[in-house]
């Protein structure tokens, strides 16, 4: 058993050993003699006191591999065994991601980073050595961000015009009494330093307040330490107190700014009322002009002005030099509320005042918002933007040009509002982006949104999206239309016997049937997806839809839905720019599917043919319908009904043959005989037959690997994890993606933890540059 034993040795040995005592131990021997000594040695000893068996004997990279899965609550329990996980777990987990679910929250973490907390202030008073908490920060959240009281307070500045004049809520101020105090701009730090100095009866009643809160953290029976605790705990709430008076915005941008390190910035759970005012921009100098600007509600330049006014280049320099003065981040990520009774629909927009006081972002990401033609707005004045000069000629004068600083869009469940020229904006707004990822796709139509980043070079497309797997399915009567081939006799001197028959009907299709010939036919272009008989009533209808008996029969045999609909949208990726562009397909199943080309789908049905597969020539008709049409009232067969959409699989049939005439068993094919007795109307119409569909999803499989190997690259990201998935050989993975392999594009294909798969041409290991981006700037607060 002392193989499965974790945490070292056992608890007699625990019980004599000095070197593993819990922390809220009475007077322990070593820890009493390392406050007394303030030497850097007895720390980094004491530190180094760990176990040589179990889980902390492991390495230190393997060690932080394993905490990583593990949640806040058990990381905290853990920090009580002994100092070396305490100090491995805060130096690493505590703060490298950090929460704040309310402006309480906020105060009290933006107190302990201006308080130069250290990591090891907890178990030791010498900080040599230890890391300070605000250089541990790379990811912040807010959660649920609010702005009514940085409205209130600075209401003098919101603009009462317009529909969003009204202000709900308010601020409060954080104390034990309250202190009369009025809203002021942007209080300073001076201003701080006097109030807490003239309220120092408040400040003292305060800290006495606030010290119960705390009483937990207080050891009764060492001296020191309860006295080192006390001074903290004191900094702390004078820290508090004087950013009591501080707004959540206000509180919010002097944590960034005190964040040296941080380069991941969240803003979840926002709501439609969430904005932040301009005076908060990143452009704001405190100058009379910037707040006059706002209250009257003066517009900035955009860059329609650009291009209609003449700029002074003393505006630009000036412009430019505040632009490069900003912080820089890498990320920003928004992620809205949706309305949870319309199947989650966005009902956040987008606006440019949500980007504002952030400076410079490398990535952006959106999450469920609602991106329209006002989310695409330019005010230079106030959004910090790319300003670029174009020179068409020596003679036409200078034109400049605004564009965001993002190089990389992210957008998961968003809702594009078609027209207005948004795509037209989309190109204008996002040309520096080179890297795009389309996730949870709200429309199949967003696929056109690739064509509008000038600079692309990566791009992923999330096929597990709903677009893709929810499409619309159609009954058999949507393909179906009834004629009358015999008038009705009226005649009142018509026997009973004639009049009570039933009328001989047909039924004939309207558009091509989802038959694998007619979809072969749709995908390689052979037959139009608009040119439908115009002389019909249903003009409208769509061709191929699968049906909702398809859908039961491909359910049963468990193949992805992405599969046996891909023709819907095929056209859409067709348009999607591959030329020197890297594509990444994620969330994507393999599951019972091959790649089918139309040389091997023909060559299948010649080989049935050839060998009397009864089956095959056969029709096996299921309904009513068929039945009525094989047999009339006068016992006379019905004439075939050739369509429209015949010619045009005959021609694909066409093209095929004389490929497959050049292989040395088919060299004696009579084409032309074959096509006469083939039995058009079951191969390419009797979509009822399985046989005739079966091989949908694998014809929509090869024209998709077929339409992935016209790119630079190619990743594919598997929808299961690696136990879930079909168990492939190389050999099988090469199969199948003969499509890609056949042009020597690289690719690469990982199942959803990341385990590489398959690799050809990429090698396993990218090294990626990380742009140092995190500047540190003056205080905006």
């Amino acid at each position: 058993m002392r193989r499965l034993q974790l945490l070292g040795k056992s608890k007699n040995f625990l019980k004599n050993s000095t070197k593993y005592r819990d922390l809220s131990q009475t007077e322990p021997p070593e820890e009493q003699r390392c406050f007394e000594d303030h030497t850097d040695t007895n720390v980094d000893s004491n530190l180094k006191l760990v176990d040589v068996s179990g889980l902390l004997s492991l390495p230190e990279k393997i060690l932080l591999m394993i905490l990583e899965d593990l949640d806040n609550k058990t990381l905290t329990t853990l920090c009580l065994v002994n100092s070396f996980l305490y100090r491995i777990i805060s130096d690493n987990c505590l703060y490298k991601v950090v929460k704040l679910t309310s402006k309480l929250s906020l105060l009290r973490f933006n107190a302990l980073i201006h308080s130069e907390f250290h990591t090891i202030n907890s178990i030791s008073s010498v900080t040599s050595g230890s890391q300070n908490a605000r250089f541990l920060t790379q990811t912040i959240d807010f959660i649920n961000p609010q702005c009514q009281d940085s409205l209130l307070k600075y209401s003098k500045y919101h603009s009462k015009k317009g529909a969003d004049h009204s202000v709900i809520g308010g601020s409060y101020s954080y104390t034990a009494n309250p202190i009369t105090s009025s809203p002021k701009v942007r209080s300073t730090n001076t201003d701080n330093k006097k109030s807490v100095i003239n309220n120092s009866h408040d400040t003292s009643q305060y800290t006495n307040e606030r010290l119960s809160t705390h009483s937990p953290f207080l050891s009764n029976d060492s001296t020191k330490l309860n006295k080192r605790t006390l001074e903290f705990l004191e900094t702390l709430n004078k820290l508090e107190y004087k950013y009591s008076h501080y707004t959540y915005i206000e509180l919010m941008l002097d944590i960034i700014d005190y964040l040296p390190n941080l380069s991941h910035i969240i803003l979840s759970k926002v709501e439609p009322s969430f904005k932040i005012p301009l005076w908060y921009s990143a452009f704001n100098d405190g100058s009379k002009d910037f707040f006059r600007k706002i209250i009257k509600g003066q517009q900035s330049l955009n860059n329609n002005d650009l291009r209609s006014f003449q700029i002074s280049p003393e505006f630009l320099n000036d412009y430019e030099r505040k632009f490069y003065s900003l912080q820089r981040f890498k990320t920003l990520e928004i992620q809205a509320i949706s309305d949870s009774t319309k199947r989650n629909v966005p009902i956040v927009p987008l606006r440019f005042n949500m980007l504002c006081c952030f400076g410079i972002i490398n990535e952006l990401i959106l999450d469920n918002v609602i991106i329209d033609t006002e989310s695409l707005d330019t005010p230079m004045e106030f959004l910090p933007l790319y300003i670029r000069k174009e020179q068409k000629s020596s003679s036409q004068k200078d034109i400049y040009d605004l564009h965001s600083t993002y190089n990389t869009l992210t957008l998961r469940k968003c809702h594009i509002v078609p027209g207005n020229g948004i795509l037209r904006l989309f190109h204008s707004y996002f040309q520096s982006v080179t890297n795009v990822s389309l996730l949870s796709l709200t429309s199949k139509f967003d696929l056109l949104l690739c064509n509008c980043f000038p600079a692309l070079k990566d791009l992923t497309i999330d096929c597990n999206s709903r677009c893709f797997t929810h499409t619309s399915l159609v009954n058999d009567d949507y393909y179906y239309k009834e004629i009358n081939d015999q008038a009705f006799d009226e005649d009142d001197t018509a026997s009973v016997a004639e009049t009570l028959l039933d009328k001989p009907v047909r039924h004939i299709l309207q558009v091509p049937p989802p038959t694998t010939a007619v979809v072969l036919s749709l995908n390689l272009n052979y037959i139009s997806r608009t040119t439908i008989d115009k002389s019909s009533a249903m003009t409208a209808k769509k061709p191929s839809m699968i049906t909702q008996s398809q859908s039961e029969f491909f359910h049963m045999t468990r193949i992805p839905s992405f599969h046996y609909c891909y023709h819907y949208f095929k056209k859409l990726f067709e348009r999607i720019p591959s030329r020197n562009v890297n594509i990444n397909v994620i969330n994507i199943p393999f599951t019972n599917v091959f790649p089918l080309s139309p040389l091997d789908y023909w060559e299948k049905v010649l080989n049935k043919i050839l060998s009397n597969d009864q089956e095959t020539l056969i029709a096996y008709h299921q309904n009513d319908i068929h039945e009525d049409e094989l047999h009339n009232t006068n016992n006379e067969s019905l004439p075939n009904t050739n369509y429209q959409w015949d010619e045009s699989v005959v021609s694909c049939l066409k093209e095929c043959l004389i490929q497959l005439k050049k292989k040395p068993e088919h060299t004696d094919l009579d084409m032309e005989s074959f096509i006469d007795n083939l039995d058009i109307d079951n191969i390419f119409n009797n979509f009822q037959n399985y046989q005739n569909f079966m091989d949908i999803p694998n014809i929509n499989l090869y024209c998709f690997l077929k339409q992935l190997s016209k790119f630079k690259s190619v990743k594919i990201q598997l929808l299961r994890k690696w136990l879930f998935c079909t168990p492939r050989t190389r050999y099988d993975w090469e199969l199948l993606l003969k499509p890609v392999l056949n042009v020597r594009v690289p690719i690469e294909v990982r199942e959803r933890d990341g385990y590489v798969l398959y690799s050809y041409g990429l090698s396993t290991i990218e090294q990626r540059k990380k742009s140092n981006s995190n500047i540190v700037t003056p205080s905006r607060i």
